[in-house]
């Protein structure tokens, strides 16, 4: 189970082309998963993508691409993938994990 988009590259024209819905997201170190997450209160798949970006190029993140999903309960669908998730590798993705730099920005 992952987020039902095709994966783009994160860059400035993929993330432009981010629908401003809300919903889940993940991205990806090359074929590697490393980050689920959901939008919250009033941002958009576009505002959250457009932050990870910055993090990218401020060297915080490593990530080359980006997958979403439009949904009305974006908390409830990133809990039901990151329990998917641990439950086939036994862990969460790298910037999921509490010690991750991620979770503090």
């Amino acid at each position: 189970m992952v987020v039902s988009s095709l994966k783009w590259r994160l860059d400035a024209e993929g993330v432009r082309e981010t629908p401003e819905f809300q919903g889940v997201l993940s991205l990806w170190h090359d074929a590697e998963l490393v980050y689920i997450g959901h939008t919250k209160g009033n941002s958009s798949l576009r505002d959250n993508l457009r932050r990870f970006l910055s993090l990218r190029e401020q060297g915080a993140l490593r990530a080359t691409h980006m997958s979403w999903e439009i949904t009305v309960t974006p908390k409830t669908r990133e809990g039901d993938l990151l329990q998917h998730y641990r439950q086939k590798h036994g862990v969460l993705p790298v910037y999921n994990r509490p010690a991750a730099a991620i979770q503090a920005a």
